[in-house]
């Protein structure tokens, strides 16, 4: 019976351990959570990247943290009695003590990066493939083995335009198929986008070239936006408005793959 339960002690210690060694940050993020928040963020929206040491501060830690929903990273430097966020510089030659900490963790921060664009490139495919469907315009690609790409695009981002005349006829050579998805950003210059896309949405639907009919949408010179039907544009801008409010897009050109890897 001793034995029966100086096993079930150690059993128990090890399984406490495991569970503790999965998340060994939970009282870091519910400290962050309690000194910054009041309580109010939840340590499951706390992300911990990377901790260590400052060789140049004694007994002082850094990590690297990140918030759900919000893109920017921080730094949380802090001991058995003190937290803070944000950089510490050597007073003398104005150098940043955690500079060598972020370099040493840069392809962590990579990572993570990665992985959440990824993450929310999934979410608008699947906005995509659901709720916002009639934003999809399809061009049928020249390798049946090749992966779905999908293109997101302002007809008056000079980026958009370079990657359209550049990158796009080899695109939908080598892919499956590539689902173009025409918004447009508020911003100063834009202000014929809405329009513009609305036409290439209109004109998609009747067929024709549509690599042709992207290139027209993008051209500060070509004017057959404003022929685009009044009612079905007011019906698109509604939609791409909905479309971009879900917030998960950054801006564009936005090209990823079907599992949401981005494509550079």
């Amino acid at each position: 019976m001793k034995k029966f339960f100086l096993v079930l002690l150690i059993v128990g210690f090890f399984i406490e351990s495991n569970m503790l060694a999965k998340d060994n940050n939970v009282r870091l993020k519910r400290d962050f959570s309690r000194i910054f928040t009041q309580g109010k963020l939840k340590t499951d929206k706390i992300s911990i990247i990377a901790k260590g040491k400052l060789e140049n501060l004694k007994n002082m830690h850094v990590a690297i943290g990140a918030i759900e929903g919000n893109s920017r990273l921080f730094l949380i430097f802090y001991n058995k009695k003190i937290m803070g966020i944000g950089r510490i510089y050597n007073r003398k030659n104005a150098k940043d003590i955690f500079a060598k900490f972020v370099y040493k963790n840069r392809f962590k921060i990579e990572a993570f990066r990665k992985a959440k664009q990824s993450n929310a490139n999934k979410k608008l495919i699947a906005l995509l493939q659901t709720k916002y469907k009639d934003l999809v315009i399809n061009i049928k690609g020249g390798n049946p083995k090749g992966k779905i790409i999908y293109l997101i695009i302002d007809p008056n981002c000079p980026f958009c335009k370079r990657y359209e005349k550049i990158r796009l006829p080899a695109t939908i050579k080598n892919s499956k198929e590539v689902k173009v998805v025409p918004v447009f950003l508020h911003i100063p210059g834009h202000e014929t986008s809405p329009m513009r896309s609305s036409w290439l949405l209109e004109q998609s639907k009747k067929g024709g070239n549509i690599l042709s009919l992207i290139y027209e949408a993008s051209d500060p010179k070509n004017m057959k936006f404003k022929k685009v039907n009044k009612k079905f544009a007011k019906k698109m801008i509604a939609e791409i408005n909905g479309f971009l409010s879900s917030g998960f897009l950054r801006g564009t050109p936005t090209v990823f793959d079907e599992e949401g890897n981005e494509i550079r």
